[in-house]
């Protein structure tokens, strides 16, 4: 066996010469440190601590990866949850099975091919693997531009857990970043950015409280509608932190909401965990928003039910797929979205009935109907820090549940709201001050 160290993007590396000098373990910022890395190896060699030559396929590691992430995240105690793992699975499973070219090339320092080999190694996969890799999937699999920015960083996710577990990998790989391949990325902007979130401006949420307030004594769901909007508008919340409020924790004398938790309809049970840390918090009521919760929790003090919105044929709370349709139809009602809707009749030997579900054609929300009121909440209190000493950063911070008030600012920063038409005004003119220039026109009255 022979082991050598080399220099390598200002790094340090140990080559295994006997294997086409193929890097063993991490890089290294000193050649001090290298060298007694390699040491150690031929120590470990030795004692037959360390076998240099185990090498593992890559489809068949990423496949038992996948798998016991899903496996470790069906255990509760675990802080993994299946929806954020099973994304591993799917992708090996409908595009790396496929996609993952089977070959590679060994070539020499002269850069001569000396042979082809038909199972892909670890150690194997390159920049140049990848990038096969995300051609055969636009060109099998018709897969899109973001679709292919989540394989290729779920599988250096992957290649940095081998590599910490004494897999041999090539450390080349990392160099390559698919957001600097310009022959791999679409023309189109919509497909080459992700989508932003638009946030309902403060003429819409307020005519959608005042109607939905008129017409709250028709019927439960009417009532319900009214009480999902407007804590969606006071508090900001994520979805699932909105959807796992327990009644016990609304605080109504000292006016807070503890968010302990969330519900996870992935996983179909409540989770008293939070995204991060910063999202387990107490959020104040708003004196706005005081008056539909109070009314509220009275209509649903009566239902066997822990949850503020309950469903009314369980203990949990309203489905994902019941609460997306109001939401949906409320915007309907109000002009601010376009809707399909479908009914389905069925008829098996185990059930009969219909089933209705719906499209959404067309709306400024589409894609985001619950996060247009948490950015609308999120920027009306950036917006405020710099012009309102009682909403400082920290506060803000807080209220959005994030770690970071740069996060707050980052996210929720970059809306610019609709104003009134004396506000324009306002604002053209501080513009024409601030830039001091004379128009000739002017200058010619």
């Amino acid at each position: 066996m022979d082991l050598r160290v080399y220099p390598k993007n200002g790094k340090f590396v140990i080559q295994n010469m006997d294997n086409n000098r193929r890097q063993i373990g991490r890089c290294y910022q000193s050649k001090t440190a290298a060298n007694a890395a390699c040491k150690k190896l031929y120590a470990d060699v030795a004692t037959k601590k360390v076998v240099v030559g185990d090498r593992y396929k890559f489809k068949d590691e990423f496949k038992r990866y996948a798998d016991e992430r899903l496996k470790s995240a069906e255990d509760e105690t675990v802080a993994l949850s299946k929806a954020s793992i099973r994304s591993y699975e799917s992708f090996y499973r409908n595009y790396i099975v496929d996609c993952f070219p089977d070959f590679v090339e060994i070539k020499n320092a002269q850069g001569v091919v000396i042979k082809t080999v038909s199972s892909v190694y670890l150690d194997e996969i390159t920049g140049k693997a990848l990038h096969k890799f995300v051609t055969n999937c636009y060109e099998q699999k018709e897969a899109t531009w973001k679709t292919v920015q989540k394989i290729i960083s779920h599988i250096k996710t992957f290649l940095r857990d081998c590599d910490g577990d004494d897999m041999v990998i090539n450390q080349s790989v990392f160099n390559w970043k698919i957001g600097k391949k310009t022959e791999l990325q679409p023309d189109q902007h919509e497909l080459k950015y992700p989508k932003k979130s638009t946030p309902i401006m403060p003429d819409e949420a307020e005519m959608l409280i005042n109607s939905l307030y008129a017409k709250r004594n028709i019927d439960f769901y009417s009532a319900y509608k009214l009480a999902a909007i407007a804590t969606f508008t006071f508090t900001g919340l994520r979805f699932s932190e909105l959807k796992g409020i327990l009644k016990k924790y609304i605080d109504l004398e000292n006016k807070t909401i503890f968010i302990a938790g969330v519900y996870d309809h992935n996983e179909g049970r409540y989770r008293e965990r939070t995204k991060r840390e910063e999202s387990r918090r107490h959020i104040e009521i708003q004196d706005g928003f005081m008056p539909y919760l109070t009314e509220w929790m009275e209509r649903i003090k009566d239902m066997k039910n822990d949850y503020l919105f309950p469903s009314l044929r369980d203990t949990g709370p309203m489905s994902q797929h019941k609460f997306r349709s109001l939401i949906w139809k409320t915007f309907e009602e109000h002009g601010l979205a376009t809707l399909k809707w479908r009914t389905k009749k069925y008829n098996s030997k185990f059930s009969r009935g219909t089933s209705t579900t719906f499209t959404v054609i067309d709306s400024p929300f589409k894609g985001c109907p619950t996060k247009a009121f948490r950015h609308a909440f999120g920027t009306h209190l950036v917006n405020a820090v710099k012009s309102d000493p009682n909403l400082d950063q920290n506060y803000v911070r807080k209220a959005l549940g994030h770690a970071d008030y740069r996060t707050s600012e980052l996210v929720y920063g970059t809306h610019v709201m609709r104003v009134s038409e004396e506000v324009r005004i306002a604002r053209r003119a501080a513009v024409a001050k601030a830039m001091r220039i004379k128009p000739a026109h002017k200058l010619l009255k």
